[in-house]
């Protein structure tokens, strides 16, 4: 997601890293293999939407929608705020549609600065990174089941994850995955503990397959309020 939220530095850092991979092996910290199914069905999805919710506002503070045409190419939108930061950004392979804090910009396909992202090259909100694991980090897990949901807490070791986290001065992250008894992802969450606050965002991942259409943020926002 937007990775200049200051909040969301360790989330966006760990998830454009090569960091986030493994195998359930002997080794595999407790609810691996739930988490490395959750990450495999939702890189084979044909489209989604994605929410992040923050825990303390209950406000949704970013969302990405992503669809695959008929041609396999990535037509996607986010848009998040962080106090008086607003993002937006559409792209449909063809243009691309920015917006940030008062400035657009605009590019297609063939200049140096446009990204086309395709079911084979993808979109990093759009592949399995999206679901944070990193098995060698983790340094306490916990799997529990309990009125038929299964959770999966893993907190990690920050000088482990190896991400930037200056930025909050973060002192600790933790992630707790929320699954039906089948082994179905419900939601999870990620918090991120700094020495002055704690940043706590539940994602959820809905209309799995069943994207119409992905609305130009950029166009559909009153951006200037």
């Amino acid at each position: 997601m937007r990775l200049g939220f200051k909040a969301l530095v360790l989330t966006a850092a760990l998830a454009v890293t090569g960091l986030l991979s493994g195998c359930a092996g002997a080794d595999a910290p407790k609810g691996a293999d739930l988490i490395l199914d959750a990450r495999k069905a939702y890189a084979e999805l044909d489209s989604a939407r994605v929410i992040m919710t923050n825990t303390e506002t209950g406000e949704v503070d970013q969302e990405f929608t992503f669809k695959y045409d008929e041609k396999d190419v990535c037509v996607f939108s986010y848009y998040g705020k962080n106090g008086d930061d607003v993002y937006a950004q559409f792209n449909n392979g063809v243009e691309d549609m920015k917006y940030e804090n008062g400035k657009y910009t605009h590019t297609v396909r063939g200049e140096k600065s446009f990204n086309q992202y395709t079911r084979n090259a993808k979109h990093p909100q759009a592949d399995e990174g999206l679901l944070v694991y990193t098995p060698t980090a983790v340094k306490k897990a916990e799997k529990t089941e309990q009125d038929g949901e299964i959770r999966v807490k893993y907190e990690y070791d920050l000088k482990k994850l190896g991400a930037d986290i200056e930025g909050i001065k973060a002192t600790g992250f933790e992630t707790e995955y929320c699954f039906e008894k089948d082994g179905d992802l419900k939601w999870f969450t990620e918090t991120t503990f700094s020495k002055d606050k704690t940043y706590c965002y539940k994602i959820e991942i809905t209309e799995r397959n069943s994207v119409d259409k992905v609305e130009n943020t950029v166009k559909t926002h009153d951006l200037d309020k």
